[in-house]
């Protein structure tokens, strides 16, 4: 039974008790739907499960063979521009398929063969790369 107030002998329920869950929403639960993308999105609990978070790919593991460290640049100077230019650069030394530089100034550079990682590092390090000494090294895992 619902909760109908106490002493309404004979009367009507004056209230009834309802999950919380339906006030979420709009009426039933919507758990697919509403409230934009993403858990929790704008401020709606039970909108949006599954449609932004996912597994994912998770935390991309890096191939040392075939990844070079890059350092020399300023901090906190980090773009998307920045990252394509110096991809355009690496690519002097072969087919180099991603440029990822963080906000410390150091990044890393994929290349598709060890061979090309060596080459790299033999022409482009200490090369001049909008106004900075870059530094091309092996990539090691940071300890």
């Amino acid at each position: 039974m619902g909760y109908s107030g106490f002493g309404a002998k004979g009367k009507a329920p004056t209230k009834s008790w309802t999950s919380p869950i339906q006030s979420w929403g709009k009426g039933a639960p919507s758990f697919g739907k509403g409230c934009g993308k993403g858990f929790g999105a704008g401020g709606c609990l039970g909108g949006g499960f599954g449609d932004g978070f996912g597994k994912g790919k998770g935390k991309r593991k890096t191939n040392p063979e075939t990844t070079a460290w890059i350092g020399g640049l300023p901090p906190n100077e980090a773009s998307v521009e920045r990252n394509k230019a110096l991809l355009e650069h690496m690519k002097q030394a072969g087919n180099c398929k991603f440029v990822k530089i963080g906000n410390g100034g150091c990044g890393s550079a994929g290349f598709t063969s060890a061979e090309e990682v060596q080459t790299a590092i033999d022409t482009l390090n200490g090369s001049d790369f909008q106004g900075y000494a870059i530094q091309v090294d092996y990539w090691t895992k940071p300890d």
